[in-house]
């Protein structure tokens, strides 16, 4: 089968003007310094125009050939895609191996009702094959009979049942709604999604702005000072809240999640329109994600973690999204549809972790007093006293930070916290365990602790970010080592190791 033919226009069309706008700048500044040096004729200094109209034209043409030479096939257990101009390339993908088929739409590609469809496989951090670019319906039925075929045995998948008329039109399961995203409430996500995290550019513009109004700081008292300071940072504070607010409204706008047989699909986008699916078999772990001031409102956001891929993945970094916002109840109701786990009760760190957690916000305090002393001393003068008026909510910020980690083994799964301005609550199945790993820093060692990461499959692992249970007890960190990895052999049918 074809791409569709406006693929010509969208493809070609971006590809001749990045062509043109180059021979226009070889023929104009190239040409131009060589008819100066009298290395070629004077009249080579004016052919910008003509070469950008010639390079323009070689790449709308090479996109003509690859559509003419694109072709892509549904067989009885694979998906075919040959492509390739000056090199011929040959693709078969196992729908066994297919792990994802994400539809995604940009406003542009939406009026002319084409789709770019992605085909990612389990244990890739990549896209394995793209079709660029089909119908909307075309789209939809690739996705729909690639689902179909894949979770269907090579052996119940005869040719016959491939080349029957009508194959195409079957039914699909039968679709249950479970989450629709109401613009009220979107809203609401995009305005308490802020992450105060981002508000540490700060330390990256002060520095650079300080020299520069070192005249001028000399003429402040130290109260203007502070309160000019005060009113930038509320100022800057504001205009990215306002940015993170509509890049958020943007991404989750027309949100829904249904569960369509045996996977998850999920529907999101207003400039670009992304439809994709999660498979359940291949989620590793559920997140419950609740910012500060989420967790005030009694809101949090659900996100999936899965096997090697992670679909549209959040502008922070975060897995996909398979719920942004909803009533924290609510939220783990529904989580529980997805993995059936009990509510947890987590246990707290030692109280050692809090000493030392006030200790290390002391020493950066400390820290930042010596710059600030040194910038008022060898730079411009600044009222360096002021940082000292950090030294006042180290005890709550390191109580916080304690009282907001913990962990908690459930019949089936093992449940961590952590995290106090952006709290995450990772939820593992036994037998989604890849690793367990008793790690020790310097610093933990000298304070009797240790931390406990559970390692799954999740694309989430590559960028650290698994399931801890942080700062505990050593000797609780190697019992809860020990009982993991006994639970994971128990789940697989496998007698736990006898220990010492």
């Amino acid at each position: 089968m074809k791409l569709h033919p406006l693929t010509i226009l969208v493809r070609g069309g971006s590809r001749g003007l990045g062509f043109a706008v180059a021979g226009f700048v070889l023929g104009s500044a190239g040409g131009g310094a060589l008819a100066a040096r009298g290395v070629l004729p004077p009249i080579v200094s004016a052919s910008g125009i003509p070469l950008a109209i010639l390079f323009g034209a070689i790449g709308l043409g090479y996109e003509v050939i690859w559509h003419q030479r694109f072709e892509y096939e549904l067989t009885q257990d694979t998906l075919n895609i040959d492509s390739g101009v000056l090199f011929r390339r040959e693709r078969e993908v196992p729908f066994r191996r297919i792990q994802n088929v994400d539809i995604r739409r940009s406003l542009f590609q939406r009026l002319l009702q084409i789709a770019r469809v992605n085909i990612e496989t389990a244990g890739g951090g990549s896209t394995e094959a793209s079709l660029q670019y089909v119908g909307v319906e075309e789209a939809r039925r690739l996705q729909r009979e690639i689902q179909r075929r894949k979770g269907r045995s090579a052996e119940q998948t005869t040719a016959e049942d491939a080349e029957a008329p009508g194959a195409d039109q079957r039914a699909e399961p039968e679709t249950e709604l479970l989450f629709d995203l109401d613009d009220r409430d979107l809203i609401l996500y995009s305005i308490l999604s802020f992450d105060p995290r981002v508000l540490s550019v700060l330390f990256v513009i002060i520095p650079s702005v300080a020299p520069m109004m070192g005249a001028d700081v000399d003429q402040l008292t130290a109260s203007v000072f502070l309160a000019l300071g005060f009113l930038g940072a509320l100022v800057l504070a504001f205009g990215i809240w306002v940015f993170s607010a509509f890049a958020r409204f943007v991404q989750f706008y027309g949100f829904k999640l249904r569960r369509v047989g045996d996977e998850l699909r999920y529907e999101r986008g207003l400039l670009q329109r992304y439809d994709g699916s999660i498979p359940l078999e291949k989620i590793q772990s559920v997140v419950v994600e609740e910012n500060f001031l989420m967790r005030h409102f009694g809101f949090a956001s659900l996100s999936i973690q899965t096997a090697g891929y992670a679909p549209g993945a959040s502008p922070t970094g975060g897995s996909e999204a398979a719920v942004p916002l909803a009533k924290r109840a609510e939220l783990f109701e529904l989580a529980r549809t997805i993995e059936p786990f009990e509510m947890p009760s987590f246990e707290r760190p030692p109280e050692t972790a809090r000493r030392r957690y006030a200790i290390r916000y002391s020493l950066v305090v400390g820290a930042l007093l010596a710059v600030a002393f040194g910038v008022d001393r060898f730079l411009v003068t600044v009222p360096w006293y002021l940082v000292a008026v950090l030294f006042v909510p180290i005890p709550y910020a390191a109580r916080k930070k304690w009282a907001h980690r913990g962990w908690a083994l459930l019949d089936g799964y093992a449940a961590t916290r952590n995290g106090f301005w952006r709290r995450r609550i990772h939820v593992v199945p036994d037998f989604r365990v890849q690793t367990v790993i008793d790690s020790r820093t310097i610093f933990q060692r000298r304070w009797g602790l240790g931390t406990v990461i559970i390692d799954t499959a999740s694309s989430r692992s590559l960028v650290s970010q698994d399931a801890s249970a942080v700062d505990i007890e050593a000797e609780t960190a190697e019992r809860l080592r020990d009982a993991i990895a006994d639970r994971l052999q128990a789940a697989l049918g496998y007698a736990p190791a006898e220990r010492d």
